[in-house]
């Protein structure tokens, strides 16, 4: 072999060993970031599937407490003695709930009343615990951080809510105890990984759930530089970080819950999320250490460099079918109807249970979305419309409404819908996903509370208009008389004259001695309804007892205002004749006015000068009207006339 051909074998060798190093670095690098964005966005995902399981868990609890709050609403809460059966109502409550190892009653001191966990409760206090004296501070709900049972031997969280009475006063709480694992359960199932860890935080920083759990009750608030601390502006992020409680070095993704007031963080080991790669980096430079030759080792590179692609590309299937029967599992395993909108092709994949929400089995709904819109009815379509578009237009960061759909079974049943929009890089809507909730129930509740509200508020109304009405002429009665006096001569201008007519039927005592009292009484709903005929706007007249009545008049002065004239039509109508039982019968009126000033005279010697009116025109042949008094010595309306 002569030098220049060394040369060009050398050469040839030299290019192909660079050409290795290079296209060996270069897959190994694109490898790394695309295992590393698929790590991402897997956590990413399961981030928000935790977030919504979190939110229907604390949904469910919030529930849960409000149905032990409408338990004792209107009663005192018993003494411990005396506790039996509200603790197997409870128990009942519990049944129906899931992941809620016990219910605590505590009263307004902070002593406990009773649980569901034991039978008799020595003495325990609450009234230093933080979400005590958070309810009696006033917060009707509160979620506390994480907590060291001395007596369970194990860690938990609470959720507890406020007792009122109908006045707001506080009576004490309930609190619902919870696993410290119930979270942590959830989160290792759908990521197949016991050093999978999850935290749920408070805003403040404290932990309300953690999995690994630490050895001690954690310090309150965020640590020294968090990350999350750091980034609590936004949504969602990304970052690594090595743990303090088992000093492992995981890939961690949070997301804020709003408006729960919750942050979840999840992560994984970095160990776990790169060991494909580092099988995969390692198997590229063995193969290409042995294919730095001519072309027959390039040809191998190539090819075997083509196989690893096909099993990278094998296991990323795989992986995202795994990934795909995890997320089928957790699905299954909440109460809630799950949906995701494809905004590109309108097509929405829903899961079996959000279909059976409405009664259907899973054939029975296909993909299309007007499915759901036909289905909806027609007053909450353009509410729930009006809702998505405002977040799409990310004029509101999610869209959450309540609203009706049509049931299998012809009904209207109440549902609760939230669901969130993923936006693409140039800002256009590409997908929404959402939970729904039936809330038929709570609704029908409230339903029935507005009805009770309302037949209470009719039955106050009906009482109020007996007090102030006399039952058989149904005219306002002499209380409701003095009522109005008073309001109307304490909102009277000075100077303002008022008027007030005391009338009595003339030989009325002659119509019940002969004809009975029905006849009597008959006798005296026509009058009542020929002295409001009487009336001109603004005028009020009273039935006083027996055959007196009263009528005010706001306005008044004299002959000018027409209140003598208005005395003499009402003298001339009620005396006019009437037929009753079949025989006409004509009974005559008096009348006594009396006429003042709102400053010059007191409402009650402006009856009694009415009243001395009253016997002067009976005195004097009956059947005719005296004024009284006018507040002007020199005013026309002062003397009398005769009807």
């Amino acid at each position: 072999m002569t030098a220049n051909i060394r040369s060009l074998v050398a050469a040839l060798v030299g290019s192909a060993v660079a050409v290795t190093i290079i296209a060996v670095s270069a897959t190994i690098i694109i490898d790394h970031r695309t295992t590393r964005l698929h790590a991402e966005r897997e956590l990413d995902q399961r981030t928000i599937l935790v977030a919504e399981h979190v939110r229907a868990v604390i949904r469910t609890d919030v529930m849960l407490l409000g149905r032990v709050a409408d338990h004792f609403a209107g009663r005192p809460l018993p003494t411990p003695e005396a506790a039996d059966a509200d603790r197997e109502a409870l128990r009942a409550m519990l049944r129906d709930a899931d992941g809620v190892d016990s219910l605590w009653v505590y009263d307004e001191r902070g002593d406990a009343v009773f649980s569901t966990a034991e039978e008799r409760l020595g003495r325990l206090s609450v009234a230093d615990r933080e979400y005590f004296q958070a309810a009696r501070a006033g917060e009707r709900l509160f979620l506390s951080p994480l907590i060291w049972g001395r007596v369970t031997g194990g860690f938990f969280f609470v959720v507890s809510r406020r007792l009122e009475d109908p006045s707001g006063t506080f009576r004490g709480i309930v609190v619902a105890g919870v696993p410290a694992d119930r979270f942590a359960d959830f989160y290792r199932r759908i990521a197949g990984d016991e050093n999978a860890s999850v935290a749920i935080r408070k805003l403040n920083g404290d932990v309300v759930v953690r999995a690994p759990l630490p050895a001690a009750e954690p310090p309150k608030g965020w640590p020294e530089g968090s990350y999350v601390h750091e980034r609590l502006t936004e949504e969602a992020g990304v970052y690594e970080h090595v743990s303090p409680i088992d000093g492992v070095a995981r890939l961690y993704a949070f997301r804020r819950l709003d408006p729960e007031g919750l942050v979840v963080i999840a992560g994984r080991p970095l160990d776990a999320l790169f060991a494909p790669w580092w099988s995969r980096t390692l198997l590229v430079w063995a193969v290409g250490g042995g294919g730095v030759a001519l072309s027959l080792a390039l040809s191998v590179l190539v090819l075997r460099a083509a196989r690893r692609e096909a099993d990278a590309l094998r296991d990323a299937l795989r992986a995202v079918r795994e990934s795909e029967e995890r997320f089928d599992m957790a699905v299954a395993a909440t109460a809630d109807g799950i949906w995701d909108w494809d905004l590109r092709t309108n097509k929405v994949r829903r899961t079996a249970r959000m279909k059976a929400l409405y009664g259907l089995a899973d054939h029975e709904m296909g993909d299309d979305s007007r499915e759901f819109w036909d289905l909806l009815h027609p007053d909450d379509g353009p509410v729930l419309r009006a809702a998505v578009q405002a977040h799409l237009e990310r004029r509101s960061e999610q869209v959450e409404a309540e609203c009706r759909v049509r049931h299998k079974d012809g009904s209207w049943r109440w549902l609760f819908v939230r669901g969130r929009a993923q936006f693409g890089a140039d800002g256009e809507p590409l997908r929404m996903v959402g939970m729904m909730t039936d809330v038929t129930e709570r609704r029908e509740r409230e339903l029935l509370v507005q009805a009770a509200h309302r037949a209470a508020e009719a039955e106050k109304d009906r009482a109020r208009y007996a007090a102030n009405h006399d039952p058989l002429t149904g005219l306002p009665n002499r209380a409701y008389l003095t009522e109005r006096l008073t309001a109307l001569t304490g909102a009277a201008a000075d100077g303002a004259r008022q008027a007030v007519m005391l009338l009595d039927l003339d030989d009325f005592k002659a119509v019940n001695d002969t004809l009975g009292h029905p006849a009597g009484d008959e006798l005296l709903r026509i009058v009542a309804g020929r002295l409001r005929s009487c009336l001109r706007d603004g005028d009020f007249v009273a039935r006083l007892g027996g055959d007196e009545f009263a009528v005010l008049v706001p306005s008044a002065c004299g002959t000018a205002c027409g209140t003598l004239a208005l005395a003499e039509r009402i003298v001339a109508t009620v005396g006019q004749s009437a037929v009753i039982a079949g025989r006409p019968v004509r009974v005559g009126c008096s009348a006594g006015v009396s006429v003042w000033a709102a400053a010059a005279l007191e409402p009650e010697e402006a009856i009694r000068q009415a009243d001395v009116a009253l016997y002067e025109a009976k005195r004097t042949g009956k059947n005719r009207v005296v004024l009284q008094g006018c507040g002007d010595a020199s005013h026309p309306a002062c003397g009398s006339g005769a009807a």
